[in-house]
């Protein structure tokens, strides 16, 4: 057997008592999935990721006998309806890992955490999740159908796409314009456009 298949999360329990059990469950999966090449890369192995809700409003996430169990928070606490953003749980799964190899919070760890958030960054930049290897991506069957993208990966794309568009639009002169002799933009106001489109 190959040694690398053993370094990733091998099993995930959600919360029996939550209403959204199922859900639960697909986070958990979600992040197993998208940490698996970092994992792999440093030879990091996960007997059990779960979620938790400890009575510290403060803790996000522990880590139980240097790596081999991982837990997460997901809810406010004594709010089952309110969730942490995805990528805040994410990058708490990202701390809990850099514990296997060191315990307190000092530069040293800090300069370690820094690594697989760059790494997960490029992941999600490059919609890569899984193992990265043997095409682990959504495809298309011949002859059939491709398995529609979640709805959660299609709001981050748009998300993006609108900021990109905010950034441009914020470079880019608003209102009405017309390009002038010099090749210059002439920013025009509402008066001045319709009264050219009237002498037009």
């Amino acid at each position: 057997m190959n040694q690398g298949n053993l370094n990733k999360v091998w099993e995930i329990q959600a919360l029996k008592r939550k209403p959204a059990q199922d859900e639960d469950r697909k986070i958990l999966k979600r992040i197993a999935h998208l940490v698996r090449p970092i994992m792999r890369k440093r030879q990091w192995r996960v007997k059990l990721l779960s979620e938790f809700c400890p009575t510290n409003a403060r803790l996000l996430g522990l880590t139980v006998d240097r790596g081999v169990r991982v837990k997460l928070r997901f809810r406010g606490p004594n709010r089952d309806d309110h969730f942490y953003p995805y990528d805040q749980v994410l990058d708490t799964m990202l701390r809990e890992l850099c514990h296997k190899v060191l315990g307190p919070h000092d530069v040293k760890f800090y300069k370690l955490w820094d690594e697989p958030r760059k790494e997960c960054k490029m992941l999600t930049a490059k919609v890569i999740t899984g193992t990265s290897q043997d095409f682990d991506l959504p495809g298309r069957r011949l002859g059939g159908s491709s398995k529609r993208p979640p709805i959660s990966s299609l709001r981050q794309t748009a998300l993006a796409a609108a900021e990109r568009r905010a950034v441009l639009g914020s470079l880019l002169p608003s209102g009405p314009w017309c390009l002038v002799a010099d090749s210059s933009i002439m920013v025009l106001s509402p008066a001045q456009a319709a009264a050219m489109a009237v002498a037009g």
